[in-house]
């Protein structure tokens, strides 16, 4: 005589009417659950890495605030190094292609380490001063005040 049960994943048999399927396996229900419980500790775990990485990089901004830097719209080695300081690079007060880099990847533009016009706006749009994607005083004077406060 023919068994009308299956097993369950539970292991308890459950019976089956006729011509009635279980609408989904043990394996299944498993699969599923992993699958979602494996998605959602991604979601986790990228919000966790983007939470640590906004928590360094303002605390690097406000390790970098230097109260003494000169607001004189004249971009020297110290606006550099403060700048350096605030995007983890190396601090050597010469803008060169990895600073260029690192500024870039911080304001979201392309990163060829080449600090032109678009990022120049980029800058200009992040300091909230005209967009003219020319590198002059009223940018770097903005530049620098943010330095100082370290809310860069």
């Amino acid at each position: 005589m023919a068994d009308n049960t299956s097993r369950r994943g539970d292991g308890a048999a459950s019976p089956l009417g006729a011509g009635k399927t279980p609408s989904k396996t043990a394996a299944e229900s498993t699969a599923a659950y992993e699958a979602k419980r494996r998605a959602e500790e991604a979601r986790k775990s990228a919000a966790d890495s983007t939470a640590r990485y906004e928590a360094k990089r303002q605390a690097a901004a406000e390790a970098a605030a230097l109260p003494g830097l000169t607001v004189d719209g004249d971009w020297g080695p110290a606006t550099t190094s403060a700048l350096q300081k605030v995007l983890g690079v190396t601090v050597d007060g010469e803008f060169g292609p990895d600073t260029a880099r690192a500024l870039q990847k911080y304001l979201g533009q392309p990163e060829d380490g080449d600090f032109g016009p678009n990022s120049t706006m980029a800058l200009q749009t992040h300091l909230g001063v005209t967009e003219d994607g020319v590198l002059g005083p009223q940018t770097v004077s903005a530049l620098q005040e943010r330095l100082n406060a370290g809310t860069f």
